[in-house]
């Protein structure tokens, strides 16, 4: 089931749930309390076991004003930060206040520390992909994987001859209609991301990548004179399925 949920966490960067599918008296709770119980995490029970983030706000109170209800958002583990800044704007908007002071005002935004100040997001798609030779640069300084997804259609992607560990080379080519390659979403330390960076050697380099979402994150490019003459792998839709091609 998890490896399940991870390709469709490819298509989604947050899940909107109710908290609750409802809101019980302690009347109520007392008179039925394990199938009510139960009914409570009806939206809840799968973030812990399939080792989610999630992030539970009010938002607000029934007609009569007296019994709350809630929403949560659900990302991925450690990203913490995506559902954080929805369920932040959720939150105000509901202008319900703090628990039982409905009237408490919240802190500004900005004054609340998020992970996305200490990590910076990187696409790789070749021997930095887990399980390959060069992953190891990433997680040596505690970068995290994000996500697996696809590039926009334009891009191609080719064999690098003489390059050792074997790499790809992936360029931007406007008009070119493809699927899309397959790449992983890390995030680095940002205090490790220039040392990073600093190691690449050309004509590999980070340039700015077009997701298929719409969403563009810094990312491996190649020169494009480099790949003249080279393999022209994209028909195999990413790094990954060409090594297996191989073997």
């Amino acid at each position: 089931m998890r490896r399940i949920t991870e390709a469709e966490w490819a298509k989604a960067d947050v899940l909107l749930l109710p908290t609750s599918p409802t809101t019980y008296t302690v009347a109520e709770m007392l008179a039925d309390p394990i199938r009510r119980n139960s009914h409570f995490g009806r939206y809840t029970n799968f973030v812990n076991l399939l080792d989610c983030a999630a992030i539970a706000v009010p938002a607000g109170f029934d007609s009569e004003g007296h019994l709350p209800a809630g929403v949560t958002t659900v990302a991925p583990a450690f990203t913490d930060d995506a559902p954080g800044s929805p369920a932040d704007a959720l939150h105000r908007r509901a202008a319900s206040g703090m628990g039982r002071d409905k009237a408490a005002i919240l802190p500004e935004a900005s004054k609340v520390p998020t992970a996305a100040d200490a990590f910076i997001p990187i696409a790789v798609v070749g021997a930095h992909l887990t399980g390959m030779p060069l992953n190891h640069e990433l997680t040596g300084p505690g970068g995290r994987l994000l996500k697996r997804c696809r590039t926009g259609g334009d891009y191609q992607l080719f064999a690098l001859p003489g390059t050792v560990p074997p790499k790809p080379g992936m360029i931007q080519q406007p008009g070119f209609a493809g699927a899309g390659l397959e790449v992983e979403i890390w995030a680095l330390p940002a205090a490790s991301f220039g040392q990073f960076v600093a190691r690449i050697p050309a004509p590999l380099g980070i340039g700015k990548v077009r997701l298929d979402d719409g969403s563009t994150v810094s990312g491996f490019l190649c020169e494009a004179h480099a790949v003249s003459g080279a393999r022209d792998i994209t028909h195999h839709g990413g790094w990954r399925n060409f090594i297996a091609s191989r073997t």
